[in-house]
């Protein structure tokens, strides 16, 4: 297996450039172009990863964002996992983000429904109270004013922006400020519905991004990144929040009664849905952050799987099943063995998950009609789609 040993890239950069990074040296002699093309990339800004670009190649052009200014870029080339014993360090310029005065959230119910008003604003709809076995919570499954579709982003991403669109209808109906607070997982919010109880993972990723933004200090004046974990000041002093191992933490802070709708579950429910109405850039990063992680689990599914040259709407359904968790791998793995593999997937969870399999289903159907899906298929080696 290829690997690189030493990697090029500025000392500094400047907000609004582009900084190249190029894998330099490696523990082969001569490698061969294919193996070159293999080469992953991972970038870390204040020790939060803020992109992961598969099978990008040996070199790599960043966009020095304005949430960068006045931090430390960190550019990792890999073939398994990034290690910052082979990494490029960029000191980024520019105008720092600008602090203002933080959100002061209003909340007031009626009946079941949870409003909220963000500085004296205009008021804008929360979450109901709803229960869920033993638990309660908040649920705002009401897409609000800008809501994902896939031609906002096919310049960007190509056929990954169509490829999440069946499971963000799934899970959201393409609602950037979807939101749970009611079940096991105590937080679960956005398009793709990411939850806080996995550590290092899903929404624990996401907000260590979102606190990277501009409106970061205005909404959440009292969480800091430290050391790459998200961070809570108190009177006290700075107390971690979550490491490798445990989200308990962050947790509590975004739902500290299971079993209630209180105070502080309310007003940060709110911010976070203001947030993801208000600030383009706050939905951009749930896309971006939901593509790069697909990404990556595409890959890993076609290893466990066997899904090289499989069909897009194929993987897509395994995806999905993958992403809800309505089955485990020897399922999937007998369904692909199927004559009709497609149908024989979308069977999985039919009787529990009617509803999400009939939209995952028409969603598949509309864009096939259209002639977005049937036109590609899974290639490892190049962890990304091509032309069937």
């Amino acid at each position: 297996m290829l690997l690189v040993t030493a990697v090029d890239g500025p000392e500094t950069a400047e907000v609004g450039s582009v900084a190249r990074y190029e894998a330099s040296a490696f523990n082969q002699p001569n490698p061969e172009p294919a193996d070159l093309a293999r080469i992953n990339w991972e970038i870390r800004c204040d020790g939060v990863r803020v992109s992961r670009s598969m099978a990008a190649g040996p070199t790599l052009d960043v966009s020095i964002a304005p949430e960068y200014a006045g931090r430390t870029l960190l550019a990792m080339p890999f073939a398994n996992s990034p290690t910052e014993r082979v990494s490029a360090k960029t000191a980024i310029s520019g105008p720092e983000q600008q602090i203002t005065e933080p959100a002061t959230v209003s909340i007031s119910v009626d009946g079941s429904r949870y409003s909220a008003q963000i500085n004296d604003g205009p008021a804008f709809f929360v979450g109901s109270d709803v229960r869920f076995q033993s638990l309660r919570g908040l649920m705002n499954t009401t897409p609000g004013s800008d809501i994902y579709t896939p031609e906002d982003y096919r310049e960007q991403f190509g056929i990954w922006a169509d490829l999440i669109a069946p499971t963000v209808m799934c899970e959201s109906k393409g609602s950037f400020h979807c939101l749970n607070t009611y079940d096991r997982a105590a937080f679960t919010f956005g398009f793709m519905q990411d939850a806080v109880h996995e550590p290092d993972e899903n929404f624990v990723l996401l907000l260590r991004r979102f606190l990277l933004l501009k409106d970061a200090q205005f909404y959440f004046p009292d969480l800091i990144l430290q050391n790459g974990h998200i961070s809570q000041k108190t009177p006290g002093g700075i107390v971690q929040l979550e490491d490798d191992t445990s989200s308990q933490g962050l947790m509590n802070y975004l739902n500290p009664d299971p079993d209630a709708v209180c105070q502080q579950e309310a007003e940060i429910a709110a911010k976070f849905v203001h947030w993801a109405e208000n600030n383009p850039e706050n939905r951009a990063t749930q896309v971006a952050f939901t593509i790069e992680q697909q990404r990556q689990k595409y890959a890993n599914y076609a290893r466990r799987y066997d899904l090289e040259g499989a069909e897009d709407s194929v993987c897509i359904v395994v995806a999905d099943i993958r992403h809800q968790g309505r089955a485990k791998s020897s399922v999937i793995e007998q369904a692909l063995k199927a004559s009709d593999p497609l149908n024989a997937l979308l069977d999985i969870g039919s009787t529990t998950y009617a509803p999400r399999i009939e939209t995952l289903r028409q969603e598949i159907e509309k864009m096939t009609g259209a002639g977005i899906l049937g036109k590609h298929v899974y290639n490892l080696e190049k962890q990304d789609f091509v032309a069937a």
